[in-house]
């Protein structure tokens, strides 16, 4: 791939390109990128032509995507930089190759206390306001909800965090500046001002029916646990209750009439031990709290956090000299710290939590 100047902008460039090259979750791709690079991978794809893209085709489009991106305020959010949400890395071969972002918070810190609020479009009053209710509680207790925008069960989830004002961050199957559906614009906006959209599809790309069941998996591995609210025997919110169940995050899933088809799919993940019973926010935080303590608890984190008191604000490289820990060990213990309230960031240097700002 050519027309990139600086290497720090390659990456990036090549990233984009191969959103247009190849579909998200592609794990041949996946494999590919991990062993050559970006832009050797971009460079094979447009020689076996992928989507009939040419080089200088290629590199026009990546230019209109960084275009568009200015236009519609949205920001790229590659894979080892600032911000990226280091939990996706769990998916492997098929991670997104980024995520396209539109919102006014950091993404990353957001995600570090979160949980995935899914289930039916077409739910029930009663599924709407158990989604509406867990949304509310959760933002409430400073978590983040993660779900789809779609109708029904997910728009509850994302309306009940944005009651009390908290964040929510909304994973679309489509460009983050193309409202889908497009009757949700205003909550896209909405969730916009105080959390996130995002997508790993390119800007202006609409919907397709396995964009959405790729999607599922990224709000999986983005929450610390995913509660189904309402779900048929076969839907997509089953889909991501298997994706969680893969990346051995907690799968929970709310019970409703057995009369109700809408809650066969909750019933059938509980009786054959899939998901946790939850009836509301305090069985959910009793399963994913812990979480967050006993990562926060490691040896190595203490090690971390004995490091700040006597040092202050420090960049990565001053904690692995301080500790001898490897860079690895650094930033996960600082991801669980973070997570956990411990510590936070200020540029790129880290301190107790209370010392940031003063």
């Amino acid at each position: 791939m050519t027309g990139a100047t600086e290497p720090t902008d390659e990456e990036v460039r090549a990233r984009i390109a191969l959103t247009l090259l190849a579909e998200p979750g592609d794990r041949r791709v996946g494999q590919r990128l991990a062993i050559a690079g970006a832009s050797a991978t971009c460079d094979e794809l447009v020689a076996k032509g992928a989507k009939g893209y040419s080089a200088t085709e290629l590199d026009r489009a990546v230019v209109a995507q960084q275009r568009r991106a200015t236009n519609c305020g949205a920001e790229c959010v590659i894979p080892g930089r600032t911000g990226w949400p280091r939990q996706l890395d769990d998916l492997g071969d098929t991670a997104p190759y980024l995520l396209w972002q539109r919102g006014g918070g950091q993404l990353r810190p957001a995600l570090l206390r979160s949980v995935a609020v899914v289930g039916a479009r077409a739910c029930t009053h009663y599924g709407r306001a158990v989604a509406q209710s867990l949304g509310s509680d959760l933002a409430t207790r400073s978590w983040a909800v993660v779900s789809g925008g779609a109708f029904g069960i997910d728009a509850a989830a994302h309306a009940g965090a944005l009651a009390v004002d908290g964040i929510t961050v909304l994973v679309t199957a489509g460009g983050v500046d193309r409202p889908y559906p497009q009757s949700h614009d205003e909550l896209f906006a909405r969730v916009a001002k105080t959390g996130a959209v995002v997508s790993e599809t390119p800007l202006g790309a609409g919907v397709a029916r396995h964009r959405f069941l790729v999607r599922n998996r990224v709000i999986a591995a983005l929450s610390r646990g995913t509660v189904i609210v309402e779900a048929a025997r076969r839907s997509g919110a089953r889909a991501t209750a298997e994706a969680a169940h893969n990346l051995t995050r907690h799968v929970m899933a709310v019970p409703g009439p057995v009369t109700s088809d809408m809650s066969a799919g909750c019933h059938e993940l509980i009786r054959n031990g899939q998901a946790v019973l939850v009836t509301g926010s305090e069985d959910v935080m009793e399963l994913v709290s812990p979480l967050l303590a006993t990562a926060a608890e490691s040896p190595t984190s203490t090690t971390i956090l004995a490091a700040l008191a006597r040092s202050g604000p420090c960049s990565v490289g001053v904690l692995m000299s301080a500790t001898g820990l490897r860079r690895d060990e650094v930033e996960v213990a600082l991801t669980a710290l973070e997570g956990a309230g411990e510590v936070a960031a200020a540029g790129r240097l880290w301190a107790p939590a209370g010392a940031v700002g003063r």
